[in-house]
């Protein structure tokens, strides 16, 4: 008797996967990488002018910000606020913190110290949402 491997007498299967199914039919998705950082805001009373901000260069460099940043304030929930500020480099500023200026920090209900996430200006629309809250802001007496 001889002896023979099963896998010889069956004939072999073939699959017919789509071009679509393949591995490489698939396109890695383009990740638009978000640079931003958690940072700690600090009032400031003459040394920053309202509407601005100051950071330290590097940290200015690492988030590729050149003139305006947005500065994202969350509460919990839906009370996410956004503000967008231009940005003055300053060496005095430690790595870790954003001065603001404090009337308008206290206008907009800021706390010093507290923590918000800074990232490059998104768009025209945040820039909106800001001049809107301090225009509603100003016409109720805050």
């Amino acid at each position: 008797m001889s002896e023979s491997k099963p896998s010889e007498s069956k004939p072999a299967r073939r699959l017919l996967i789509p071009g679509f199914l393949t591995p490489s039919g698939i396109k890695p998705e383009e990740k638009k990488e978000r640079r931003e950082r958690r940072l700690r805001i600090r009032r400031r009373g003459g040394d920053v002018d309202e509407g601005k901000v100051k950071m330290h260069p590097e940290v200015m460099r690492e988030l590729e910000i050149r003139d305006k940043a947005e500065v994202v304030l969350v509460g919990g929930g839906s009370r996410e606020r956004k503000y967008v500020f231009t940005v003055i480099p300053s060496d005095d500023v430690p790595k870790n913190e954003v001065w603001c200026n404090e009337e308008e920090m206290r206008r907009l209900g800021v706390a010093d110290m507290s923590i918000a996430t800074i990232r490059l200006q998104g768009s025209e629309q945040t820039s909106m949402k800001h001049h809107e809250a301090i225009r509603r802001q100003e016409e109720f007496g805050f």
